[in-house]
């Protein structure tokens, strides 16, 4: 994605550790929700996620953190796994 298409995400000016919270308590499964709410929004969703699974390709579950593209790291693992092979635009052949 280009720095244009970066600056209309909804999580600019926000604090950064409410998409990296730690712990399961309540409060940071509220953050975690709140952060889930603002990507569900943001115009740039796709290619947020996109991003991140590009490169987070070949890591385990341990090995993807936060909230991108509206989804938990176990999210974003479990969806690698069920799309085996299925890479975004940007890391395809051409």
């Amino acid at each position: 994605m280009t720095d244009v298409e970066w600056a209309k995400a909804l999580c600019l000016g926000c604090d950064r550790e409410k998409w990296f919270v730690e712990g399961n308590d309540s409060t940071a499964n509220a953050e975690r929700r709140a952060a889930k709410q603002t990507c569900l929004l943001c115009p740039i969703r796709s290619g947020c996620l996109d991003s991140a699974m590009a490169e987070e390709a070949g890591r385990g579950e341990s090995g993807r953190y936060g909230i991108r593209g509206g989804l938990s790291g176990k999210q974003r693992y479990a969806l690698s796994q069920r799309l085996p092979g299925a890479r975004p635009k940007q890391q395809r052949a051409a």
